[in-house]
């Protein structure tokens, strides 16, 4: 079952988009990085904080979806993202690494630190909802 849920975060086209490669992961820490690239740059040369708020929430996705049971799935509530400094072209790969604070019955909370070659660039708080399936809910 996990492997199912870790191969269609993978598949998923808007990792394909972006480029997201996921690292490692397990019960409570994931990694997944971005190189990053022209397109995602705002108009000063810096790194669209949208491009850095994405990989984020999908580090903290991949780090909970796969832990979820059959039919369980989630969705984003809430997210705040500080932004510490700027992440450029010429900084190189986007590193997100995740932590989990909580999964219970029907809230995820996950914390998130993005850095650019070794420094801190946005730190985050990421909660989400989690969906029991339709039958379960009746």
């Amino acid at each position: 079952m996990k492997h199912e849920r870790e191969r269609h975060f993978v598949t998923a086209p808007v990792g394909s988009f972006f480029g997201y490669r996921p690292g490692p992961r397990d019960a409570h820490h994931a990694r997944v990085s971005l190189e990053p690239r022209r397109e995602f740059l705002q108009g000063q040369d810096r790194v669209h904080g949208g491009i850095l708020a994405s990989l984020a929430d999908t580090t903290a996705v991949w780090l909970v979806y796969p832990e979820l049971d059959r039919g369980r799935s989630l969705t984003s509530i809430e997210f705040k993202l500080n932004f510490l400094r700027p992440a450029t072209l010429a900084g190189g790969e986007l590193v997100a690494d995740a932590t989990l604070v909580k999964l219970g019955r029907t809230i995820a909370l996950v914390d998130v630190a993005v850095a650019q070659g070794g420094e801190l660039v946005a730190k985050g708080l990421f909660t989400y909802l989690v969906i029991e399936p339709p039958a379960a809910r009746a």
